[in-house]
């Protein structure tokens, strides 16, 4: 053997000692803390997973002749471009965006590109958009997001005329709608945007913020001068003023007049786009035929900011509404979430209409056409028939409404209205008891819950009942008022029928205090907005008018709810507040009792009108099975479209029963005509025949998994949910997925800290032995 091939074998022997050194020296570390290596190979496996069965379930996407894109919209959830991750932990941030599921967050160039996608797909019959917070946020905004613009706002307007112009000619003049539903506007930037929609749906108590385009600058030269502070300013030319407001006591003439060139410029085009998009709605509201529509809204702006009434009477908005209102709207028409409609058409496009691509796909079509009808639908169809059956407990359904009023949060009017539409949909439920603590909110908020108290007696005949504890006041007593039977304790705080308003005023005086001056710019005259003047003139008096409105409309709704005449709720009224046994002797309790009298109470109710929930529990999972067997009928080729399914189909589920019994009944109308029941009497005993169930529902981790996996196909009806999931299935469970990806997560790696900061041989140990690291699991004790 040569020196070469000796040198050869000894670096070859060499390296192979270090790599089993470093080998061993792996394993050590890895068994070391095996923790962290099992977890970090799980999720590694669980990403790989997790994308393949995103892109299985896009791919899978059905887009079918009668489609309708769902959007909901929220502050963040259109943003110019994703941010970097950065290099620390960068793999922990892909793994738990890809635990998270699929995002509803769209780039400005991605909602372009899916919108001209949809404008030109003639399966494609309108939009519908929702406006609220993220899911999965603390946001307390119904806004378009921050850091989205004036011009990025009229890049999408312009694709949202597009896609209305190509629809019109596809389909023909006013088809292809496109819908923007919000409880209110919280800025006019996102108005802006609504203009562009076919149809602005608004709840009755909400807002159109229309003011103008204004700039407000604060001035702290003198205030800098005062303290001895000097500042040292370099500028070129007198237009530059972006140190202005450190050494200047005003603003600049120049500055001046070029803000408000800019602001006018600016405000003129907003109008000029609402008054084109809105035109023909403005002006057919308008009783004066040589106004235009450009003033109209500037008018508008004038006296801005609108209440719902008064901008639909002028033609800002097309109706007043609820979600619900927007989900009948859309009727037999399927929902696709605009991100995944996004992933499967481009899909499709690339499979199958690009150059060189095709794809056979008969097979996922067979299996689509293997099942017409959905498990869950006619599992909760045939459980809403035992409401019928005498000798069986009565479940009441629980629902909370606890602190003040907000329309979002965790006990926000979103998440209360959402359990009360998921205890009318739930077919073990005879009657909904709504327990109250609160005294009052938002008025937007306290209305949005009582139409949905509305809703749910009305839609599934299940009777809401209230009771109250410690106060029931203001917002909280206009939000049960219709409830069926109201409860009260003796000692509670009732009634406060009435609205106050409170605005702050920053005085000259404060300013000259601080050495602070204000200069304010307003393209519209009026200064609504401002905190440093005070209502006067016709601002004060559209001010009271709108506190007079909301007034009037609450005691509108008392006296509804309690059969009372508008004299009648006056004397009662007036901003007052009662003991519960004041409330009883003026009728605005019904009985004084606990609140398990006021379960045992709409368990006695739920079971007298057990025949009518009955039957509209069954009409409406029928209508759900039908619906989604004509769109799955549509997806396997058996007919064009949902509109010739629905002229066509013969789809029908119908209930018939049969008894030798005499003392049976047949029922003779409904989604139950034919079946038969037996009378009987019922006595309400909470220890003996009725059961209580309270939602949310505080389940186990592993019955809440099992509960969301039934739901993972989704049975397209969009109508699961108060708020988000009415626009598109899957939202929630996506969702739910995500925060449980985040917990495991966080709490995983919580543990492995702990233990190895708690190590005596840690190289890592930490100089405070008692830290502690826990992860926000409450959802899932």
């Amino acid at each position: 053997m040569n020196q070469q091939q000796q040198q050869q074998q000894q670096a070859s022997s060499s390296n192979a000692t270090k790599l089993s050194g470093l080998l061993k020296r792996s394993a050590r570390i890895m068994w070391r803390y095996k923790k962290t290596t099992l977890f970090a190979a799980g999720l590694a496996y669980f990403v790989y997973r997790q994308q393949h069965k995103q892109h299985k379930q896009s791919a899978q996407v059905q887009i079918i002749d009668g489609t309708m894109l769902a959007w909901r919209i929220h502050e963040g959830s259109i943003i110019e471009a994703p941010e970097p991750m950065s290099f620390e932990l960068s793999w922990l941030s892909r793994a738990i965006r890809k635990l998270s599921g699929t995002s509803d967050e769209m780039s400005v160039l991605r909602a372009l590109m899916t919108l001209e996608m949809a404008a030109a797909d003639p399966r494609i019959k309108g939009l519908v958009v929702k406006l609220g917070p993220s899911p999965d946020s603390a946001e307390q905004s119904n806004s378009t997001g921050a850091g989205l613009g004036i011009a990025q706002v009229q890049e999408l307007r312009q694709a949202l005329e597009q896609f209305r112009a190509k629809k019109e000619e596809q389909l023909g003049a006013g088809n292809g709608r496109t819908y923007f539903y919000t409880d209110s506007f919280d800025d006019q930037l996102t108005y802006y945007l609504a203009s562009a929609f076919s149809d602005i749906i608004v709840q009755p108590t909400g807002q159109v913020p229309l003011t103008g385009l204004s700039g407000t600058q604060m001035y702290f030269k003198d205030l800098l001068d005062k303290i001895g502070v000097k500042m040292h300013v370099e500028a070129r030319k007198e237009y530059k003023s972006v140190v202005g407001p450190y050494s200047e006591s005003s603003m600049p003439e120049k500055h001046r007049e070029n803000m408000m060139d800019l602001l006018s410029s600016l405000n003129d085009t907003i109008i000029s786009d609402i008054a084109t998009s809105c035109g023909s709605r403005i002006l057919g509201k308008s009783k004066d035929s040589q106004v235009s529509a450009r003033d109209i809204v500037r008018l508008a702006m004038e006296e801005g900011p609108i209440i719902a009434p008064d901008a639909l009477s002028s033609g800002l908005v097309s109706a007043l509404g609820y979600t619900y209102d927007v989900v009948s709207i859309v009727g037999p028409r399927k929902l696709i979430l605009i991100n995944a409609y996004a992933d499967a058409r481009r899909a499709e496009i690339e499979a199958k209409e690009m150059i060189g691509g095709r794809q056979d796909d008969s097979s996922s079509t067979k299996k689509l056409a293997k099942s017409m009808l959905t498990s869950g639908d006619k599992a909760a169809l045939a459980t809403s028939l035992k409401l019928l059956e005498l000798n069986q407990p009565v479940t009441v359904g629980v629902v909370y409404l606890l602190g003040g009023i907000e329309r979002f949060g965790s006990r926000g009017a979103k998440a209360v209205c959402q359990s009360l539409l998921d205890a009318a949909k739930d077919p073990t439920v005879s009657a909904i008891v709504m327990r109250i603590d609160s005294g009052g909110g938002d008025v937007i908020a306290s209305d949005t819950i009582g139409a949905y108290v509305d809703y749910v007696q009305e839609k599934f005949g299940k009777p809401v009942v209230a009771s109250y504890g410690n106060v029931s006041a203001s917002g909280a007593y206009y939000a049960s008022t219709s409830c069926k039977r109201i409860f009260a304790s003796p000692g509670t705080i009732t009634g406060s029928i009435g609205v106050a308003s409170m605005r702050p005023v920053v005085t000259k005086k404060l300013l000259e205090t601080i050495g602070t001056n204000v200069e304010e710019l307003y393209t519209i005259d009026n200064t609504s907005d401002s905190i440093f003047r005070e209502p006067e003139g016709a601002s004060l008096e559209r001010y009271r008018r709108t506190i007079d409105i909301i007034y009037d409309d609450f005691k509108s709704r008392v006296a509804k709810g309690r059969g009372y005449t508008s004299e009648q709720v006056e004397e009662v009224a007036r901003g007052r507040v009662f003991t519960g046994t004041q409330a009883l002797q003026n009728g605005l309790v019904d009985e004084l009792g606990s609140f398990t009298r006021a379960i045992e109470a709409g368990a006695q109710m739920g079971f007298e009108a057990r025949v009518d929930i009955a039957n509209k529990l069954a009409g409406f999972f029928s209508q759900r099975i039908v619906q989604i067997a004509r769109q799955k009928a549509v997806a396997a080729g058996t007919f064009e479209s949902l509109d010739k399914a629905q002229e066509d189909s013969t789809f029908t589920v119908k209930v018939v029963g049969a008894s030798d019994d005499p003392d049976a009944q047949t029922i003779n109308d409904g989604a139950l005509k034919g079946a038969v029941y037996k009378n009987g009497t019922f006595k309400a005993d909470l220890l003996k025949n009725v059961k209580v169930k309270v939602f949310p529902e505080q389940a186990s981790l592993t019955r809440r998994l099992i509960a969301k996996a039934r739901g993972l196909g989704g049975d397209g009806d969009g109508d699961d949910s108060a708020e988000d999931t009415q626009l598109g299935s899957g939202g929630a469970t996506s969702s739910f997925f995500g925060t449980f990806a985040k917990n495991a997560v966080r709490s995983a790696l919580a543990e492995e800290i702990e233990s190895i900061l708690s190590s005596p041989s840690s190289a890592f140990k930490s100089a405070k032995t008692g830290a502690r690291f826990e992860s926000d699991d409450a959802n899932f004790k």
